[in-house]
């Protein structure tokens, strides 16, 4: 079953083109058989378009930045080119 802490805030999920709660999304899976519940896990993580039964969820996942293991912020690669810095 899916919990709370399966759609975090990085998830937007729309239901029929209406976005929803995590409330609500969680209310419909309830009903989910466990394939159903597999799928959705992995659009969570991937983001896209999946239909389940007569629902067709459109899931936007907001890209964030990677932290090293430092837990900063790492910059982009600099060219090898000292030309090309700016």
């Amino acid at each position: 079953m899916l919990s709370k802490q399966s759609i975090r805030k990085e998830h937007t999920i729309y239901l029929n083109e209406v976005q929803m709660t995590k409330e609500e999304i969680l209310k419909i899976a309830e009903d989910f058989n466990e394939k159903e519940e597999l799928h959705f896990r992995k659009m969570l993580k991937q983001g896209g378009k999946l239909k389940i039964r007569d629902y067709v969820f459109k899931i936007q996942k907001e890209e964030s930045k990677m932290r090293n293991s430092k837990g900063e912020y790492d910059s982009p690669a600099r060219p090898h080119n000292p030309d090309q810095w700016k």
